[in-house]
Order: structure tokens, then sequence, then C-alpha cells
């Protein structure tokens, strides 16, 4: 029923679009055909495109593969990391005297606990580790009480799961950390309830810049990296003191060792050892704490178009909950609620006491020193409840307590797995890939012009049409290729070329019988088309479900491959029912029609053509 459906309404739309004459239908057809397919080759001939159409926003396409088409981590090569929440137990201490996190630190490296220290103010400081197990914390509470004299609160803190806002909401500090860094089309979803998956394509290899104290002989530095069988890329010597390297990804291990053996093996002091790698810029940028603060902006009029921020020391650490409720003023809309604790109530009290009714003084808030929200104040604050408005439809004023919550109350990430995508595997894939692609175009191209003749090279031009128009959609849309897509993509094409066959073979009955071609094309074409209508709309409703699934399981593979499977499915409906049948119209007009053995697999022998001998 859905089939028959979708097939009317596909029908419809072309008889409305072309209600005269066949042949008028026709040349019409041929112009939009001709047009889709201009549009397909001027978007694949340039690797980079740019359409600016005033009132529109503008479209930039392009990317580092073929045609400019965008290659995933497997096909570019990149790095792949999985994060998880980290619930672990923290402790938050309390001092009498003024001291830094680095003295804190080096009290708890003294009794050989690895910490981080964070400040949050007031000479409070929040101490983690992969480890606080009652024991070590009685241990660290003991060290540091002898240490420091004014400690005053040492007090455990059992860090609770994440909530579905909390990981939303750091899905999206993670998203803007990671395209600030310059990622082309990073994959970022989480996985379960705690989970988050980081695919960087792109982000891969590492440079090490190395400068010994005397001079070295590369000879002897290729000796050492082939000992600890090191694969590089390259070795660049700027002098005989500096060396610069290439390499894949290195992890921490490796970068260990091969400091290690430099030291050991050379025997020459090294002044400085750097390694830079997008990954690991990408790991410490994805790492660090949500920054979000309240700052006091001045403006040079009331329309705030040049400003100044002021710090007032009023952060994220201060907020207490951001809550989407309904506009209080007017009792329609949606509204931000938020509220701090005390700390953060005396500074907003301060803040809105001093500013509230001034057309030029804002209160600003940033995330990552990225403006969220810039509100005028109303009213003076006394209790640090206040009422964020702005016209928001509910979803916007979601995603914005979302993302202030977020920053307020950072999920704590830790890494539990990290591995890099060479690409040079990723190239080697695309280019078998590549190959396979057009073998098994050539192969069904061959077949088709070989057993169906001149229908068959109907069929083979609509199956280049069909390609250019699949390969055009995956870039302008855009669709990040993998290997699972550019399966679906091969797959898809002998799927392209079954409607043609379902078609000449209904057009050979008809011939059969005795009609002409242009009648056996229009009878084979009506008498074809439910069969190729249901067996495209079960495979859509196929790609529908697998898409379904491969989204709320992380199944990236299956995604990819039920998208390309079915933009090839719909290209593939179009160029049997408009380009093949619009091409076989046109050879009919001009005197091909009359040849009916071009057009037949077979010497077919018309049905009038029979006739019995007698003695």
């Amino acid at each position: 029923m859905l089939g028959r459906w979708i097939g009317g309404f596909f029908g419809s739309i072309l008889w409305m679009l072309f209600p005269s004459s066949s042949r008028e239908r026709s040349i019409r057809l041929s112009f939009l055909v001709l047009l889709i397919l201009a549009v397909s080759v001027a978007s694949l001939a340039f690797r980079e495109v740019s359409i600016n159409i005033p009132g529109f926003s503008q479209l930039d396409r392009g990317g580092s593969g073929p045609l400019g088409l965008k290659l995933g981590l497997d096909l570019r090569g990149g790095g792949h990391l999985v994060y998880q929440a980290d619930t672990a137990t923290r402790v938050e201490v309390v001092f009498g005297e003024e001291l830094t996190a680095r003295q804190i630190t080096d009290a708890a490296n003294e009794l050989q606990i690895p910490v981080s220290v964070k400040p949050k103010g007031n000479n409070v400081f929040g101490i983690r580790s992969d480890d606080l197990d009652a024991e070590t914390r009685d241990r660290l509470e003991k060290g540091l009480k002898e240490k420091f004299d004014s400690l005053q609160t040492f007090q455990a803190i059992e860090t609770p799961a994440p909530t579905p806002d909390q990981m939303e909401g750091v899905l999206d500090i993670i998203n803007r950390r990671v395209n600030a860094f310059g990622t082309e089309e990073p994959i970022i979803q989480t996985i379960g309830d705690d989970r988050i998956i980081v695919q960087l394509p792109g982000a891969t290899g590492s440079i090490t810049r190395i400068t010994f104290s005397e001079p070295v002989e590369r000879e002897d530095l290729l000796s050492v990296l082939a000992r600890i069988e090191l694969r590089f890329n390259s070795l660049d010597q700027e002098d005989n003191r500096r060396f610069k390297l290439k390499t894949n990804t290195l992890s921490s291990a490796k970068k260990s060792e091969l400091l290690q053996a430099l030291g050991d093996q050379l025997g020459v002091k090294i002044d400085s050892f750097q390694v830079v790698s997008g990954i690991d810029e990408a790991k410490a940028l994805i790492g660090e704490t949500a920054q979000l603060e309240f700052k006091e902006r001045t403006c040079s009029d009331q329309f705030c178009l040049d400003f100044e921020d002021a710090d007032i020391g009023l952060t994220g650490d201060d907020l207490e909950r951001a809550d989407v409720v309904v506009d209080s003023r007017t009792g329609v809309g949606w509204a931000i609620s938020i509220q701090f604790n005390n700390r953060g109530s005396d500074i907003f009290s301060d803040l809105t006491r001093r500013i509230a009714g001034v057309e030029t003084k804002r209160i600003a808030i940033l995330l990552d020193d990225e403006v969220l929200l810039a509100p005028v104040s109303r009213a003076w604050i006394r209790d640090g409840r206040s009422e964020i408005t702005g016209n928001f439809t509910r979803e916007e004023a979601r995603k914005n307590s979302i993302q202030l919550e977020s920053g307020a109350l950072p999920v704590p990430l830790k890494i539990i797995q990290e591995s890099d995508v060479d690409a040079l595997l990723g190239s080697a894939s695309l280019k078998k890939s590549l190959i396979a692609g057009m073998i098994g175009l050539g192969l069904v191209m061959v077949f088709m012009v070989a057993y169906y003749r001149m229908a068959g090279v109907v069929a083979a031009i609509s199956l280049v049409v069909y390609s250019l128009i699949v390969l055009a959609i995956f870039k302008m849309f855009p669709i990040t290729l993998t290997l699972s897509h550019i399966g679906g993509f091969i797959l898809s094409i002998g799927m392209a070329v079954d409607a043609n066959v379902l078609i000449f073979e209904r057009m050979k009955e008809e011939v059969r019988i005795g009609r002409t071609l242009a009648s056996s094309m229009e009878v084979g074409f009506n008498r074809a088309w439910p069969a190729i209508r249901d067996g495209n709309v079960s495979t859509l409703i196929t790609c529908l479900v697998l898409i379904w699934f491969g989204d709320r399981l992380g199944g990236g593979l299956i995604t990819g491959f039920a998208i390309s499977l079915a933009v090839g499915v719909m290209a593939s409906m179009f160029t049997a029912v408009v380009v093949s049948r619009n091409l076989l119209q046109l050879l009919a007009w001009i005197g091909l029609g009359r040849r009916i053995n071009l057009f037949t697999p077979e010497g077919l022998r018309r049905a009038g053509d029979a006739s019995v001998g007698g003695s």
C-alpha cells in the first residue's frame, strides 16, 4: 500500500509538471535531465565549491578526497578516541592559609599519590586521582595535615553517574572544541549512558623536533630508530644539532621509549624534545574542563556594537542549576531559570545592583570564551535566582540551559581507548574501492550493451548519469564517505540496472506480439513500474530501519551503508523512470524505432511472420 502510494505520487508529480503531449513532455524532461546532469558535473568539476546567493546562507563544499569529496576516518586516516565519564571519588580540601595547587600537588607526590589539583576559590581545592580508595584518602589526609597545619576540611565527594542532559552538554562542548581545533567533519557521538566516541579524520601523524647539545651524525640517529623499530616517514636535518622526525601519531609509551633510547645510545645531552601531534592537540583540547564565566559588559552605545568585558570573579562553579521554565513575566514563551550558590549570589547581587536599568550594561555569559548570552539586567537580584528571557523557543531555551549547566557541572572524562588509523591504509583502501567500483560499473555496462544492444547503450548512459548524480549528492549535502558508504554505493550500482532489466524484458515481450518500438516501450514501462516501485520501496524501508538502529546503537558502519544505499536507490529510480525512458522515446522518434532488431537481445520473429507449411 505504501509503495503504491509513493509510486502514484511520483507519477502524479511528473504529469503535473509536464501535462502536455508525450513528445513535448519528453523534450521538457530532456532539458530537466540535462540541467541536473550539468549541475552534477559542475559540482564535481571543482574541488572547492562556494555559492553565495543574497538572502541565503553561503554554501561552501569541498574535501580532501577525489572530486572534492569528504573522506572519513578509515579512508583519510586520523584519530579514534573513546572517553568515559569519570565517576571516581574526589576530595575537596579547605585551608586556612594562602596555598597554591602546585604546593598541594608536590605534597601528594611526596606521599607517592599522583593527583590533579584544581583551585575552587577562597583556599578551596578539588583533588582527584585515578585511585582514591578509603585507605589512600586516609593517607593523603594525614600527609596534608602534617605538611600544612592550616588544613580545615578534608571531604570525600562521590561523583554521581551523569544524566542524559549532562552527556548532551558534554557532547556539545566537545563538538565546539574540536571544530575550533579545525578537524574536518569529526564524528562525535555518545555510546551507552556514559561514553563518548570521537573520530577525528586528518588528526594523525606527529612531528618530533629534537635539539642536541652537541653535533650528531644522521646515520647514528637512524641506527637508534632502527633499534627501537620506530617506523617513520621522513627525517630532516636542519643542521648537525637539530632534527625533525615525521612519524605516525606516537603514543605516550613510544615517546618515552624514543627519548630514553636517544639519551642512552647516543650519549649526547638532549636540549629539546618536542612532539607535536594533531590528535594530541585535540586530546588536550577535549580534556580541559569547560570554562563558564559571567562578566560585566560595558557597551559604547545601546546597540552594544563595541564593548569591553570586565572580570567579576563569577564562574560556572558558582552556578548551581539552570532550567527551562515558562516566562514568568508574560506567562507565554520560554525562559531560562538560573540559581547561584551563596558566593555566586553575593557577586550576582552586587552586579545587578550596579547595572540594573543601565542601557549600556550587559551580563556577558561566556563558555570557553564564546558568548552564549548577553542579557540586560532589569532589576536588582538579591537572592541569586533569576530568569533569562529573550523570545526563546523551547528548544533554544533547553539548549542554552544544557550549555549553562554543563559549564557549571562538567562531566569529567577519562580516555579509555586511543587508536590511530594510518592515512596510508586509508589511501590504499580508497584506491581499491574506487577500482572495484569502476570495474563493477564497467562490467555491468558491457553486459547490458552486449545483451540488450541499443537498449543496453541507453542503460549504460543512465548508469553514468546515475553515478554522477549520486557523487554530486555525496559532495553537496555533504556526506563524509567511509568504506561502508562506498560498499553501499557499489551495491547500488547493481541495483540501479535492475529497473532497466525489468523494463527491457517487458519491452521484449511486447515486441514479440507485434507492437512497434514506441508502443512496446510505453507498455513495457507501465507494466514494469509496479515491480520497480515495490522493490525499491522495500529496500528504502530496510535502509530506514538500518539507519534507525545504527543511530541508536552507535553503528557507524551500518548507518553509512544504509545512507549510501538509500541515496543510490532513489537516484536509480529517477534514472530508470526518467532518463532511460526518455532516451528510448527519443531514439524511437529519430527513426531507430523501425530497427527493432537493434533493441532485442535475440533474433525475434514477429507474431505475424510465422507460417505453417504443408504438402
